[in-house]
């Protein structure tokens, strides 16, 4: 547990770290069982549902450390999740538009968009925390 100068607590990023880890290796373990094994049902829910746990476990540690922050950090966490919201229903919205271009349909892949999720929180957090210095 970190005390601040200013008085913030900010509880240890390392479980979060290792968590968040854990979430992405069990993706992309999902992902490659998927396609490296071309499982038979019901394994293939089953090894599709890797990545479920992973999550799980990450959202639980969120949520543990979102507890122990003091309301300054909590406000900074909640309108960068705010931003974040609004930019991602911004992004589908426009990407929903250009895929039905008659022009030329835009093909984009989806399975990976959340991806941009976690470099997008973190612009937004930072962006968030600097109304608050």
């Amino acid at each position: 547990m970190e005390h601040h100068a200013s008085g913030t607590f900010s509880p240890p990023l390392s479980p979060l770290f290792v968590t968040g880890g854990i979430w992405l290796v069990s993706y992309f373990a999902a992902r490659y069982g998927m396609q490296a094994w071309a499982p038979d049902s019901p394994w293939d829910i089953a090894v599709a549902s890797i990545a479920f746990f992973g999550f799980y476990g990450f959202v639980w540690t969120v949520q543990r450390a979102l507890r122990r922050f003091d309301e300054l950090q909590r406000r900074i966490h909640l309108e960068a999740l705010a931003l974040a919201f609004l930019i991602v229903m911004l992004t589908l919205m426009g990407l929903g538009l250009l895929v039905d271009t008659p022009r030329g349909r835009v093909e984009l892949p989806l399975r990976d968009a959340w991806l941009m999720l976690i470099p997008l929180y973190g612009i937004c957090y930072f962006t968030a925390r600097r109304h608050y210095r």
